[in-house]
């Protein structure tokens, strides 16, 4: 049975696993991932490299999926010109709002790109470099996401996937081609955008061969955005099925036949990774990050393994609601109503409230957040399903709070290499091997009318109330 190798280069975390053609997984290796674009492209190929000899077998396609907006402009020669550009940094404010006043206004930007103008765009970043940086954007001969940063590495050729090309802010969704009089905001032109590809990218070098194990010809796929190549690897591939993507960030990712006439505030839409169809995007900019931020807070310093402490603190699973109510917006609200002045913020703490409820509310404001999410994304038609997976589905608790707050069946995928897998599986796609998924069967709903009130009671009035800011500003 034929090998596939998916990379995914996460915010957090680089994984990398080799999987014979039906899913089944051979090995996997993961690091953190690097600041800079030169040490992400040697972490990458080096964890590639480690996967393929533990294998003792080179793959027949290569997938590498990644984070959508973080990226680099690069030369002439295919070298950084610059610091890697991260999704995070909101440095491109000032941009952005310029940004939504150009091409009459937010509501003619995102009926063209799908998109709310906003700071993580590359399009918002490329115009503050213009502004700030001008040498770094004058030697940009092309700009590469972090998927085509990799893959190029393989490949010695940049190009790019429709649902990478489409979180750039310069893409049209309708038409599949880069618009000039968006680039023109920045100072660029469509030939210094890598171009769209939905097959084999390109094939491993004879250097990249040496490098990583790998047959000099191996196709390379750039399988895209990572939620969405999670999202197919879990079988969420027609619509009517959800997934809940989680990681650093979190997304309910919808599968649509067309893109839908009304879309809710803050939701993006975009191709999906079957290059025929399109998909919503709901985001919760911190989730795992949220709480990866809290244990850097509370976790005993130099605690081999905060995670497995954490889930130790806040279980077992079965409990009532704590009754703090956590918004959590450590770096604003995406969706719905989005807000990025939106903060952390905790309700109904009382004396008797302890260290482990501080943290099982945490877990609970993400959850019903998510579930808000889920009943606005699809325009306030229930889902047929939902699956989640990710890395915090390693959280029993969680998983038992989400379960109790999801109105639709739910199948939760364990594991952290979703999206490696689907890349790999996109990438057998590209050259014609039938991957056999069999996706794992939903449960029904939970009824638990404690997790609905305190949902619908608590969570949503405070969720939707004015923020201070709206109340300072007020008149």
């Amino acid at each position: 049975m034929s090998t596939l190798a998916g990379l995914d280069i996460g915010t957090t975390h680089t994984k990398v696993a080799l999987y014979r053609a039906d899913g089944t997984s051979l090995v996997s290796r993961r690091d953190r991932t690097p600041g800079d674009a030169h040490a992400l492209r040697t972490t990458a190929l080096r964890l590639l490299a480690e996967c393929v000899a533990a294998a003792g077998t080179a793959p027949a396609a290569v997938g590498v999926a990644s984070m959508a907006e973080t990226g680099v402009p690069l030369d002439e020669g295919g070298d950084p010109t610059g610091p890697l550009l991260d999704w995070r940094d909101r440095s491109a404010a000032d941009e952005a709002g310029v940004l939504a006043s150009s091409a009459a206004g937010s509501e003619a930007f995102f009926a063209v790109t799908g998109l709310r103008p906003g700071a993580k765009l590359p399009l918002a970043r490329w115009m503050r470099l213009r502004r700030h940086a001008p040498d770094v954007l004058r030697r940009m001969a092309c700009w590469a996401s972090a998927a085509d940063l990799v893959a190029a590495a393989l490949t010695g050729v940049v190009a790019t996937s429709p649902t990478l090309a489409s979180r750039t802010g310069a893409y049209d969704i309708h038409q599949g081609a880069y618009r000039p009089e968006l680039l023109d905001l920045a100072g660029l032109s469509p030939d210094r955008l890598p171009p769209v590809v939905t097959g084999v990218a390109g094939r491993v070098g004879t250097a990249a061969a040496g490098r990583t194990g790998l047959l000099a010809g191996t196709p390379v796929v750039v399988a895209g955005h990572d939620h969405m190549a999670a999202a197919w690897a879990a079988g969420v591939r027609a619509p009517g099925r959800v997934a809940d993507s989680m990681g650093t960030a979190e997304a309910i990712v919808t599968p649509v036949a067309a893109v839908p006439a009304r879309v809710v505030d803050g939701a993006t839409v975009g191709p999906f990774v079957d290059g025929a169809s399109y998909c919503l995007i709901s985001g919760l900019p911190a989730s795992g990050g949220l709480v990866e931020w809290l244990l850097g807070r509370i976790a005993p310093a130099g605690h081999p393994d905060p995670h497995r402490w954490f889930t130790e603190l806040v279980g077992p699973p079965e409990a009532p609601p704590t009754g703090i109510t956590v918004l959590p917006y450590l770096r604003g609200r995406a969706t719905p109503e989005p807000d990025p002045r939106r903060t952390l913020s905790m309700h109904g703490l009382r004396p008797e409230h302890t260290l482990a409820d501080l943290g099982r509310a945490v877990l609970e404001g993400l959850s019903m957040q998510a579930r808000w999410m889920l009943d606005t994304a699809g325009g306030g038609v229930r889902p047929g399903s939902v699956t989640v997976f990710g890395g915090p589905t390693a959280n029993p608790t969680w998983m038992w709070i989400k379960a109790r707050l999801t109105q639709a069946p739910l199948a939760v995928v364990p594991g952290a290499h979703g999206a490696a897998l689907g890349a790999a599986q996109l990438a057998g796609r590209a050259i014609g091997l039938p991957d056999g998924f069999v996706p794992a069967p939903p449960r029904a709903p939970v009824p638990a009318p404690e997790w609905e009130e305190a949902y619908r009671s608590r969570f949503l009035p405070l969720a939707t109330a004015s923020s201070p800011a709206d109340e300072q500003e007020a008149p």
